[in-house]
């Protein structure tokens, strides 16, 4: 039976797909639709444009993200461009599912700590936090999470009632134990879990949910636009599509589509 994909919502000039299976078939339903993995910071993206009550805000997901666990006590948080379980989905699922954790190679690893000194991954500087809203646009994890859409994703998250974005780390002593590095995927909770970054979940032997992200067609940006504006319009109570203008490129990142 083919793995069900859905197209959740739309934000700017792309269109966001929801699939619940394991990992790898995940990411598989998701190649077969012409979809990557959604980035934490396309999730935030789309969580903004939709709302907090929508289903891309409601629930949670997986990510490209990844946390690389060190002997040493290092934890290395990658984008998808170097994410270790990207590049080995279906190891790292079946590993996960065997109850074992997915170790990366001494290259991979010798990669990752390089990549590391450039600034290329982030190394966090301290094992387990709570990042306050007031500082979040600031914060170093969630600026490379989120990337430029950091200050806008904490000014929704702070309308939404969140104070604070829990960061969740698996145990600090399983690297250093079994002395080899492992990754774990990022989970992106829902806006009612405060949207917290779990670095520490395995992937379940069950179904989960995974995000993906593909070029939305002609016909429906034009759509999501008119909406989008109408929408826009309703919640600002502004007239003016020259006042839009400022709204629409902050909030719903179709610059584009306005000036059509």
């Amino acid at each position: 039976m083919a793995t069900k994909t859905e197209v959740e919502t739309r934000f700017g000039d792309l269109e966001m797909l929801v699939v619940r299976a394991p990992f790898d078939q995940d990411l598989a339903a998701l190649q077969r639709k012409k979809a990557t993995l959604a980035t934490a910071q396309q999730v935030a993206q789309a969580r903004i444009v939709a709302g907090p009550e929508h289903n891309v805000s409601q629930h949670g997901s997986w990510v490209a993200e990844n946390f690389v666990y060190f002997p040493n006590g290092e934890v290395v948080v990658t984008s998808a461009e170097h994410s270790p379980i990207l590049k080995y989905a279906f190891e790292a699922t079946a590993a996960h599912r065997s109850g074992e954790e997915f170790y990366i190679s001494e290259e991979e690893a010798a990669s990752l700590e390089k990549l590391a000194k450039s600034g290329e991954v982030y190394t966090l500087k301290q094992p387990k936090y709570f990042i306050s809203i007031k500082n979040f646009a600031k914060d170093g994890l969630a600026r490379f999470v989120f990337g430029d859409t950091t200050a806008d994703y904490a000014n929704f998250l702070q309308e939404a009632g969140v104070k604070e974005v829990p960061v969740w780390l698996a145990d600090s002593g399983l690297a250093k134990e079994r002395k080899v590095p492992f990754a774990r995927a990022l989970w992106l909770h829902y806006v009612g879990g405060m949207s917290g970054l779990g670095g520490n979940y395995r992937f379940p032997n069950s179904v989960n949910r995974a995000r993906g992200v593909r070029k939305a067609s002609t016909t429906q940006k034009s759509v999501d636009a008119a909406n989008a504006y109408k929408l826009i319009a309703q919640k600002y109570e502004r007239n003016s599509s020259d006042n839009l203008q400022e709204v629409m490129e902050k909030y719903s990142q179709i610059k584009g589509w306005a000036k059509a």
